[in-house]
């Protein structure tokens, strides 16, 4: 049902550096006081600033050295370039390459890179065929506005990191593998900083040398699908969702756009799998519901092996293991989505709650499990937790059950669903 290969790649945090830098520390400021003057050029020949206007008088202040693209926004209005983050001092610790001879202090990039903005970011040929999507100009790492992004559909949340098929930036997308795109990107990405570290120190009396050092911080898949009406669904599925995670909360996916005809913001589901990996669920467009999976630090490491490489082919080459991560965590949630209905149970709401009553051993310990049950759908004991006993016996009666082998979570049993509901309905 969810296969790996059909994940698109949104965010990617990623540190690329190092920059070794040499010289005196009053010439290394003055270089990298230039970077303010670095600008990435748009498809239409035009040009954005990379950095913002910071001036570096003292080596520390490279804190405020930032750039130019504001992360919070998806600068619908104004040409921006497609990187953010900002410029730091490395951690010495987890650096491969100790410090070199010559080499005064070092910097590196922590940047936030969106795949599906760059590929929405480039221009295609007017009569580009929807199976042979073809690029108008050279591969660009700035995006501009436009006003044919939607056709029948809208995001609720003006956005550019939307690509919405079939159309052709849609093909376009698919054209190649999520691999070989990101390659791409990575690759420009780069090159286009270290050609401003170049023109920077040029001419200056230090001087800046690329030790390559790439680190995946966290990277997010999703997948989008269908739906008549997204805000709807996605309300439903609250208490079905709430069932899967270690800590689950709801917050809104909010819009002030009043030409989508919409009345209401659409819910928006985040569930903690782990405390490295979590689910996010909203509708994303008028038509259209996304489900998010972001995997970060740690959970890198366990699942391709380590995140800190030496090239981008390095960093590449982590997408296939961490992509079928993402789908197999995804998977069970879905599956649990589009279950049929269980069979009517014969219990009443009286006797699930003289069973949990009965299996406790105080009533504040009962009034614990059953506000679980009616609120979010799970109980989930960690450590010496007071509730860990009377669950366990539940479960022996067949009153709970774990929501997967080895886990803490544990929900109703289908037997006592229908005393659960009628329990609801009467709190």
């Amino acid at each position: 049902m969810i296969d790996a290969n059909d994940a698109f790649i949104d965010r990617i945090d990623l540190d690329i550096g190092d920059w070794l830098l040499s010289g005196e520390l009053a010439d290394i400021c003055g270089a990298l006081s230039h970077l303010r003057l670095a600008e990435v050029p748009t498809a239409d020949g035009g040009s954005v600033s990379l950095f913002n206007s910071h001036i570096i008088e003292r080596f520390y202040e490279i804190r405020g050295l930032r750039f130019s693209t504001n992360p919070r926004t998806d600068s619908l209005n104004q040409s921006s370039a497609l990187i953010s983050g900002t410029v730091e001092r490395p951690n010495w610790r987890y650096r491969p390459t100790t410090r070199q001879p010559g080499e005064t202090e070092r910097i590196t990039f922590k940047t936030q890179l969106n795949l599906t903005r760059f590929l929405q970011a480039q221009r295609l040929h007017h009569r580009s065929r929807l199976d042979r999507p073809r690029l108008a100009s050279n591969y660009v790492m700035a995006i501009s506005p436009e006003t044919s992004w939607y056709a029948d559909e809208a995001p609720l949340l003006p956005a550019t990191n939307v690509i919405i098929g079939p159309n052709k930036k849609y093909a376009f997308a698919l054209k190649d593998s999520r691999s070989v795109q990101m390659q791409r990107y990575l690759n420009i990405a780069q090159d286009m900083l270290n050609n401003a570290m170049q023109g920077a120190f040029d001419g200056e009396g230090a001087s800046a040398h690329l030790a390559p050092y790439f680190s995946l911080r966290a990277i997010e898949f999703y997948w989008e699908f269908d739906a008549e009406s997204p805000i709807d669904f996605v309300a439903s599925l609250r208490e079905r969702v709430m069932q899967h995670g270690q800590v689950v909360s709801q917050d809104f996916y909010t819009f002030s756009n009043a030409s989508l005809r919409t009345t209401h913001q659409s819910p928006c589901l985040t569930i903690q799998l782990t405390t490295k990996i979590k689910v996010k669920i909203y509708a994303k467009t008028t038509r259209r519901v996304r489900f998010e999976v972001t995997i970060k630090d740690d959970a890198i490491n366990a699942v391709a092996g380590q995140r800190s490489q030496d090239s981008v082919d390095g960093i590449v080459s982590l997408i296939p293991a961490l992509a079928q991560e993402a789908a197999d965590r995804l998977t069970p949630l879905i599956q649990s989505i589009t279950a049929a209905p269980p069979p009517a149970g014969r219990a009443t709401s009286l006797q699930l709650m003289h069973l949990i009553i009965q299996n406790a051993q105080d009533r504040y310990v009962a009034e614990a499990i059953i506000a679980g049950l009616v609120s979010i759908g799970r109980v989930a004991p960690y450590g010496n937790d007071p509730m860990k006993n009377a669950i366990k016996g539940l479960k022996e009666r067949g009153v709970l059950r774990s929501v997967r082998p080895r886990s803490s979570i544990c929900v109703i049993t289908d037997e006592y669903n229908d005393a659960l509901v009628s329990l609801r309905r009467h709190r």
